[in-house]
């Protein structure tokens, strides 16, 4: 009886401990997935979260979860830029792996630890970390994280000067990402690959393997690599002696990093800044970014680049006549650079400090930093014929894998072929198999039904021959009435569709003709396409009372009849408007227009059921002074100009294009009509216009199109992309270019919406 019952109260404690213990897992596990959400933006969070988890870990012996732990919680200070607590982390969770086998973990640890070393310049290590990592991957067959790791061997290697080796390891890489068609992967290797080439001042090489990463990334929707690739851009155009250029990128590219809080990155972006103010002779701008730069480095750890930034702070202050203190940062870029065997900086510092010296009268010194420069110049010149040699060796694996890519290819398609062939030969062969089979079991089927009606249809045949005759003349009496009732259905669509053309008539001449327009425009192009046969859609231009031009574009509520109705309305309206009153600007005469609307339509504030109103966008241009408004319901204008004139405030730069900056400035968001917002007035922005200024009005019918493979809308920004590509054409063929386009991506589909746009320059 007694051991039943020590045995009971057994039972029941190890069923306890087992419940504690599966409830402490569910909690670290969750503890441990809120680590991993927060490790990347939100690092303090992340440090506590885990500190939590690994509180609790230890009580229910699960050491691979507290390796993960281990591994999130370094990752947290890595992203924290406090690399010696992460490399304490790492090591800990590095400890747990190999003793539980986990090479996957192991790899990414060593990985990790590979960027931490090569972030705190010690390469040496970086590259043994990475070799680890390497092997770990090759022996558990990951061919992804081989290609990646082979990358961050490449890029020390790359930093470090041995460039044939780097660019090994960096083809290799791209290779196995690209039969794997991981996108990012290939993305990464490109933009590792351009930077290699722009470090050996092979500019074409860089330009082309930047500009494939930027698509990727674009493809990818990846904003940071986008903004990497840029930076990287904007130093091969600094090689390339466009200054300006470079110097406009970054600025885009800083202000995005800024905004994402990228403090590695925008240290980078600063010191490129001020290398290039340095080299345009404007010293009081180079030294500001270059303090920048150092300033950031310092805040996050960061010593890539450091000699660099001291030897080009330290020329500053040459130029400035303060020659000791820049005598002492030469020195220290020396000190950097000795320890982590650059052999470039090495090379330029050692030129730099012989020149420092020769004007504080140390000639002997001079002299030394001089011969000391010259023999890494020889060594230097010496990796110059190296580089050719590397550059002839990677075209000449470029061509023999596009030789082995085109066999791929034929071998691909003939087995392809073969597939086909054969997967076609089997579906005929089952397809006759089963007809036959259906033609027996239907002859079968048949007989028997027709042995079985036989007995019955002689009966039958009596019984309907009497039915028949009856519903002969039942049938000829209704036919009659059918095609009587066709007939005149007929006549009535023929009716309805003749006085709707006429009523598109009456429409077309309603709006101004091409005399006019070509009057009042120096060039222009309208592309007007009626859903149905009349519009909803209209376009107006004319001379204001005091001579000023109006220039607008509309969408009424609607389109076919309904919508021709409105637009009918809104012309009148706004033509007896514009033809009879004074207006400071176009946001006035959107109101005034407004109330005439409401008051023709019958329309109130307190009416929540009526929505019939007009979308317009106007221009109202002072030709004398060249000074224009612009206001907006719901419709924007976009603006074409040059990138050396000046952008008006209130526009947003959408993209540029061979010297093009592609403006827009938005409407309200409300109509001509009844609006919750009520009185509300219009906003008016006023800008400057250039002869060169080419303007854009339109509707939204355009965008709403639905077509293409995947039966999407084409979307605004499609369109905006479009007419920046076709800028440069005269007006004429940018409507064609946008009617092709249009019914390309249409397709079969029907078309949604009343079709209005307008180009135009003034």
């Amino acid at each position: 009886m007694y051991k039943k019952i020590a045995f009971l109260l057994l039972f029941f404690a190890i069923s306890s401990l087992n419940a504690i213990s599966s409830t402490s897992k569910s909690k670290v596990d969750s503890l441990l997935k809120k680590v991993e959400y927060y490790r990347i933006k939100n690092h303090d969070s992340a440090v506590i979260v885990a500190r939590k988890a690994l509180a609790l870990v230890d009580s229910i012996q699960e050491p691979l979860l507290a390796a993960k732990i281990y591994y999130s919680l370094g990752y947290a200070y890595y992203n924290r830029n406090d690399f010696e607590l992460a490399l304490e982390n790492f090591r800990k969770s590095l400890e747990i792996a190999e003793k539980v086998n986990d090479f996957k973990l192991q790899a990414l640890l060593h990985n990790r630890m590979g960027n931490v070393f090569q972030l705190k310049s010690y390469y040496n290590q970086s590259i043994d970390e990475y070799k680890k990592a390497l092997d770990l991957n090759y022996k558990i067959g990951d061919k992804v994280e081989v290609a990646r790791t082979l990358v961050n061997v490449g890029t020390v290697f790359t930093i470090t000067g041995n460039f044939p080796i780097a660019l090994q390891y960096m083809l290799d890489a791209l290779e196995i990402f690209e039969q794997a068609e991981e996108m990012e992967g290939m993305a990464w290797t490109s933009l590792s690959i351009s930077r290699l080439f722009s470090r050996l001042e092979i500019n074409e090489r860089a330009l082309q393997y930047a500009e494939n990463a930027l698509n990727l990334y674009r493809r990818l929707e990846n904003k940071t690599g986008i903004t990497l690739t840029q930076t990287e851009l904007a130093n091969i155009y600094y090689q390339l002696g466009i200054y300006d250029k470079a110097l406009d990128l970054l600025n885009k590219i800083v202000y995005e990093n800024v905004a994402n809080g990228n403090l590695h990155a925008q240290a980078a972006n600063y010191l490129l800044m001020g290398i290039i103010y340095f080299d345009k002779g404007n010293y009081e701008r180079a030294e500001h970014f270059l303090n920048q730069s150092l300033e950031l480095k310092q805040n996050v750890n960061d010593s890539i680049d450091i000699a660099k930034l001291n030897r080009y702070l330290g020329e500053v202050e040459f130029k400035k006549g303060n020659l000791a203190k820049g005598l002492n940062l030469l020195k220290t870029a020396l000190t950097d650079a000795q320890k982590h065997k650059i052999t470039t900086d090495l090379r330029d510092i050692y030129f730099s400090l012989s020149q420092a010296e020769k004007k504080m009268g140390n000639y002997q010194t001079a002299f030394n930093y001089f011969t000391k420069y010259s023999e890494l110049k020889d060594s230097v010149n010496a990796g110059q014929i190296a580089k050719l040699e590397m550059q002839y060796d990677f075209e000449k694996r470029e061509r023999e894998q596009e030789l082995i890519t085109r066999q791929r290819e034929v071998v691909q398609q003939a087995k392809l072929e073969r597939q086909r062939l054969a997967t076609m030969l089997i579906s005929i062969a089952l397809v006759l198999s089963l007809a036959l089979v259906a033609v027996v079991f239907w002859f079968y089927r048949e007989k028997k039904k027709t042995n079985q009606l036989l007995v019955l249809q002689n009966a039958e045949i009596l019984r309907q021959k009497s039915e028949i005759e009856n519903q002969k003349h039942e049938i000829e009496a209704q036919r009659d009435l059918a095609e009587r009732q066709r007939d005149q259905i007929a006549e009535q669509q023929k009716q309805i569709t003749d006085s709707i053309r006429y009523a598109s008539r009456i429409q077309s001449a309603v709006l101004p003709s091409d005399q006019h327009i070509s009057a009042c425009l120096t060039d222009y192009f309208v592309f007007y396409q009626p859903k149905n046969i009349v519009s909803g859609d209209f376009y107006w231009v004319t001379h204001l009372t005091d001579g000023r031009l109006a220039i607008a574009v509309a969408d009424c509520t609607g389109h076919g009849v309904p919508g021709a109705f409105m637009s009918m309305l809104g012309i009148t309206l706004f033509k007896e408007l514009t033809s009879t009153q004074h207006f400071e600007n176009a946001a006035d005469v959107l109101y005034r227009l407004r109330r005439l609307v409401i008051s023709s339509l019958n329309q109130s504030f307190d009416d929540s059921e009526s929505h019939d109103g007009i979308d317009m966008g106007l221009l109202i241009v002072n030709k004398e002074n060249r000074v224009a408004d612009y206001a907006g319901g719901y419709f924007p204008l976009f603006v074409a100009r040059k990138d050396s004139n000046e952008v008006p405030n209130h526009f947003k730069l959408f993209d540029s294009k061979d010297g093009v900056n592609f403006l827009e400035v938005k409407g309200d968001k409300m109509p001509i009509g009844h609006h919750l917002l009520g009185e509300r007035h219009f906003t008016n922005y006023r800008f400057k216009i250039f002869e060169t200024d080419l303007f854009y009005l339109l509707s939204d019918g355009y965008s709403d199109q639905f077509g293409g493979p995947k039966n999407t809308k084409f979307m605004m920004a499609n369109l905006k992309r479009l007419l920046l590509d076709i800028q440069h054409l005269p007006l004429e063929k940018q409507k064609e270019v946008l009617r092709e386009r249009f019914e390309e991506f249409k397709g079969n589909q029907k078309q949604v919406d009343d079709i209005l746009v307008m180009g135009f320059r003034i």
